[in-house]
């Protein structure tokens, strides 16, 4: 019993959250969608009389919930809306809607607005747009002509007004009729309150009735499930007990089947222990082997690099010894050529005392040089 009188006083706290929850949802402000527009009042600059100007209101929903527009209106017959999005736009979704007005009829400095009926917190939303309409001639004309009808209209009224008041006819005041109209429209919007208030009443007593039926069905949902799980734990009792039963049996047999794998893997284990033994000697056998050959050709190695180092020097010192021949060559040439040059001169006797002497000091220093050479060219071969 006591537990029966706890479930039952946890559903009433359940159903009442729950009923409170969805009150708060509607009424919650921050659930509602939120539209936000990219311009609120757009600027068509200076157009002519007659022209049509087209634009588009791009907005985002940044609330939480899905953005829902009944229909979407301006201010006068000259402002037409279309191209709006009918279905549902998600949180984030950007959409627009286009708009037309046309300035025929609208001269001057123009502000007109455009309403969107949606199901934001206040429940319409509202958008401007501005500009200045430069009027046509023509349509100046008929207007003047319009007014001046209107005027002459006017006075013929005043006029029959002023005989009427000689006669003795009771004149209605301008101000009576102005006080008139204005209770005429409290009166209407009074009425169009008391119409949306009704209608949001409706919404809420809709949305509870909801909410007291899916709780309903969601108590059912539950009996449903507790009387599955009372089942179901009665199966598992039941297939619990033959599960013991059968890992009883089980364990005997795998006792029997660890003793018997017990006695293979000790055998197992001494063989294994003998190829082990074999392995580690084999293993040794091959490293000592592996060890001997590193070292050999370890010492093959150093002694290939030697005899590199050994051909490098000698083919650096081939070289030097090769320039020195050339060296000792050119300089010999040299000197053949002075003293040739010397002797065919001097035969002549085209060369005074000073030549001969200019040129015996050349010859020496040439040969001077041509020893040098050979001795660096003696050197050169020493080394090699």
């Amino acid at each position: 019993m006591k537990k029966m009188k706890l479930v039952v006083s946890l559903l009433i706290v359940f159903v009442t959250f729950s009923l409170q929850a969805q009150v708060n949802k509607v009424e919650n402000i921050s659930v509602k969608p939120e539209m936000t527009f990219k311009t609120t009042t757009y600027d068509f600059g200076t157009i002519t009389e007659g022209e049509k100007v087209e634009f588009d209101y791009e907005f985002t929903n940044t609330g939480k919930t899905d953005l829902i527009i009944t229909r979407i209106k301006g201010s006068c017959g000259c402002t037409v809306v279309n191209d709006w999005k009918k279905e549902a736009i998600k949180p984030g979704e950007t959409s627009k809607f286009h708009v037309v007005f046309n300035s025929r009829m609208k001269p001057n400095r123009q502000h007109k607005t455009v309403t969107v009926y949606c199901n934001t917190q206040k429940g319409r939303e509202t958008v401007s747009f501005k500009g200045m309409v430069t009027p046509d001639p023509e349509m100046q004309k008929i207007r003047d002509e319009r007014r001046a009808k209107r005027k002459i209209a006017a006075e013929k009224r005043r006029a029959e007004l002023a005989k009427q008041k000689k006669e003795g006819v009771k004149k209605v005041d301008s101000k009576e009729l102005a006080i008139a109209k204005k209770e005429r429209s409290i009166k209407l919007q009074e009425k169009q309150l008391v119409k949306q208030r009704a209608k949001s009443d409706k919404v809420v007593s809709k949305q509870i009735k909801k909410s007291e039926k899916q709780i309903q069905r969601v108590e059912k949902d539950r009996k449903a499930t507790l009387d599955l799980a009372k089942r179901d734990q009665k199966i598992k009792e039941k297939q619990l007990k033959a599960e013991q039963k059968r890992l009883k049996s089980e364990e005997k047999t795998a006792k029997m089947k660890l003793d018997a794998e017990k006695e293979a893997i000790k055998r197992e284990d001494k063989i294994a222990k003998r190829k082990e033994k074999e392995l580690n000697r084999k293993l040794k056998e091959e490293k000592e082997a592996r060890k001997k050959a590193e070292k050999e050709s370890k010492k093959i190695e150093k002694e290939a690099k030697k005899l590199e180092k050994e051909i490098k020097k000698k083919e650096k010192l081939q070289s030097r010894v090769n320039k020195a021949i050339d060296k000792v060559e050119k300089e010999e040439n040299k000197l053949s050529k002075l003293e040739s040059k010397f002797k065919r001169k001097n035969l002549k006797g085209n060369l005074s005392p000073n030549d001969i002497l200019d040129y015996k000091e050349d010859i020496l220093k040439q040969k001077e040089k041509v020893n040098d050479a050979k001795t660096k060219l003696s050197k050169a071969k020493r080394k090699l």
